[in-house]
């Protein structure tokens, strides 16, 4: 069953808002949008999205607000969870509805300090359902599991999103053979056949965060080639970077990103916007075949070509991810979620938790579109995310990525390598060399 799942809100769109910004009030609500008491009428969100997810979010609330006599008051925040570390530490208010914290130790802290309530507690006679029907790598493990906030056979966080990841996508019209079953077929593919110079696209610039692109490529690597128990254990500095099976993994990658392989070489893809990174795809003649990236990417390709008028399914399309030769870890895959936990039990809270884990909720958010809901049974009329859904549900684990999950200085390191043995890939050894260094270190002080 799961073992780590993924988490990450939507960080493609998140990334192309530019700016950070720390606090930023988007709705109704007094002061600082803390808890409203033992309300039944009026409750309190913490939210991270702007822009079309929280117009989404509105949109999937307006039902629940003209029908329950309950007041929803939304603030953007961005710095969530270290308002609510700061405010659990001083005893002082906090949001009624929030996520839940990404790290697995402050999971666990919270709930014993009794911040995060349960999710059984939320949803009352409701949760059977909720577990029924949610994908069962968001919400079952063998064990505790606080990736997914399941802790001491307890649930404390509620998945209403989710999005997939390692998706290869291509242009319809020039890529026209079938998908390859194994990553050696995919390399095996000659994209001067389809008219293509050549077989991947790749842009691994974001600012500061450059380098993460690079990163969900060999997360997906590494889960399907050797495996989520050594993947889990690497996220968590158990397995060093120099070892077989993350080396092995490097190696894997740079054939991805070769001169042979990688349209416009390495400067291209150093310098290249990820999400520029797979215009090449709709120019004539075309650059490359394949562009790896996440269930979000689509939004670029429309908005790149705006007079092409691309259709998902007719111009563009995507297959999963290929095996790597392991059948065994072919359940593995790459994916994050949205979640809510209630840190007040009240009335209202209560009655919103239920309302977002209803059918007629999540199935509001994927008809605004950009994302999967957490719902099984959801209806899909954009072709790619009906096809997206069925990858979710085949998946044995839905596995977050890897440097989300490390110590800041460990994330760090490891993009800026991905980056580095992409200009050289003479330096691996010297690069897996100093990130055990990094590790070394990074692991002790977190």
């Amino acid at each position: 069953m799961a073992e780590v799942l993924g988490r990450r809100s939507s960080r493609g769109l998140a990334l192309c808002l530019g700016a950070l910004f720390l606090l930023a009030a988007c709705g109704g609500g007094s002061g600082g949008g803390g808890g409203g008491g033992a309300s039944s009428t009026d409750v309190y969100v913490w939210t991270a999205w702007g822009s079309a997810e929280l117009k989404a979010f509105k949109d999937v609330l307006a039902p629940f607000e003209a029908t329950s006599g309950v007041k929803v008051h939304i603030t953007t925040n961005r710095d969530s969870t270290n308002q609510i570390a700061n405010g659990i530490s001083a005893g002082t208010d906090l949001p009624d509805i929030a996520p839940g914290p990404t790290d697995p130790v402050q999971v666990k802290d919270w709930i014993s300090k009794g911040a995060l309530k349960p999710i059984e507690t939320a949803l009352g006679d409701q949760f059977s359902a909720y577990i029924t029907n949610t994908y069962p790598a968001l919400t079952t493990s063998s064990g505790d599991n606080p990736y997914i906030g399941l802790v001491g056979g307890k649930h404390y966080e509620m998945m209403v999103k989710t999005q997939v990841k390692g998706l290869v996508w291509y242009n319809k019209k020039v890529f026209t053979g079938q998908a390859p079953k194994t990553f050696d077929d995919l390399l095996a593919i000659n994209p001067s056949q389809y008219g293509a110079q050549k077989l991947f696209c790749a842009g691994f610039e974001s600012g500061a965060a450059s380098g993460w692109p690079a990163s969900d490529q060999i997360d997906n690597i590494i889960m399907r080639q050797s495996g989520e128990t050594v993947y889990t254990n690497w996220i968590q500095g158990k397995v060093k970077f120099s070892s077989p099976e993350i080396k092995l993994g490097y190696q894997t990658f740079l054939k991805e990103v070769s001169a042979a392989n990688v349209y416009g070489g390495a400067n291209t893809a150093l310098s290249t916007n990820f999400g520029k990174a797979g215009d090449p795809m709709f120019k004539s003649p075309a650059g490359c075949l394949f562009l790896e990236q996440a269930t979000f990417i689509p939004s670029f390709f429309t908005q790149d070509f705006p007079s092409l008028n691309l259709k998902a399914g007719t111009d563009f399309d995507f297959f999963a991810h290929p095996s790597m030769g392991n059948s065994q870890y072919d359940g593995n895959v790459n994916g994050f979620y949205d979640n809510f936990a209630m840190y007040n039990n009240t009335p209202a809270a209560r009655k919103l938790m239920q309302y977002m884990a209803s059918k007629d909720a999540q199935q509001i958010w994927v008809n605004d579109g950009g994302t999967l809901g957490a719902i099984k049974s959801l209806n899909y009329t954009d072709p790619v995310f009906k096809n997206a859904a069925a990858v979710a549900a085949g998946a044995k684990n839905l596995l977050v990525t890897a440097g989300d999950f490390m110590p800041s200085d460990m994330q760090k390191a490891f993009w800026q390598s991905l980056l580095n043995v992409t200009n050289n890939p003479g330096s691996l050894n010297s690069e897996l060399s100093h990130l055990d260094q990094v590790q070394a270190a990074a692991y002790k002080t977190s």
